[in-house]
């Protein structure tokens, strides 16, 4: 009896042991991110850096979807160092005004596919890790802005590199972080506009 019970002992230990160890497998391990966006833009987004937008037109809030990958080429116990990889990072500003009682709808949309860079992890315990990352976004930026008989009032569009600073908080799946995105786009029709990118983001999301 004493040495079943002594095997059971063993066997549990044996047991916590692997399972925390999984655990810090999973928190410094490659993996598949899927997060939500809800960002601020600057005053100014989708337009020239040097325009001048009354508060009444400018965007209130952004929305967007990111997916990406991450792979670690070096880690400890508690410090992973590797790549970051967003396959592709949507996301849009939407405003309606009136300008002589015509309702104007302005929309922005920023599309960025295979955005990549070092991300550095460091893992708090085996459920709670801290990331810090940095991505060089190459981006697509579109505004447009149409009056209620769906006639184009303006437009604008481009293409070049913004870049993003961000950090995020994981406990298991669960990541919640903080995004800073800047840049200036390049206009097609005008390569002496550049087109504000500037956005501040809330991003919510798992990382499995």
């Amino acid at each position: 009896m004493k040495q079943i019970r002594t095997l059971l002992i063993a066997s549990l230990l044996l047991s916590l042991m692997l399972n925390t160890h999984a655990q810090k497998d999973r928190t410094l391990s490659n993996g598949f991110s899927i997060q939500l966006i809800v960002g601020i833009p600057s005053p100014e987004y989708g337009v020239s850096k040097d325009a001048t937008v009354d508060k009444e037109f400018q965007f209130s809030s952004l929305f967007g979807l990111q997916l990406g990958n991450r792979w670690y080429f070096t880690n400890s116990d508690q410090f992973g160092i590797g790549l970051m990889v967003n396959w592709f990072d949507v996301s849009s500003a939407l405003a309606s005004y009136e300008i002589q009682q015509d309702e104007i709808i302005r929309l922005t949309v920023d599309a960025t596919f295979l955005e990549l860079g070092p991300i550095g992890t460091y893992a708090i315990n085996s459920d709670m890790a801290v990331d810090a990352y940095y991505n060089l976004r190459p981006t697509g930026l579109a505004t447009i802005a149409i009056d209620e008989n769906s006639s184009i009032e303006d437009d604008a569009y481009g293409s070049g590199f913004t870049h993003a600073l961000g950090a995020a908080f994981r406990w298991k799946v669960l990541s919640v972080g903080i995004e800073s995105v800047l840049g200036n786009i390049k206009d097609y029709d005008d390569s002496e506009i550049k087109l504000q990118a500037n956005n501040f983001r809330f991003v919510i999301g798992v990382k499995f």
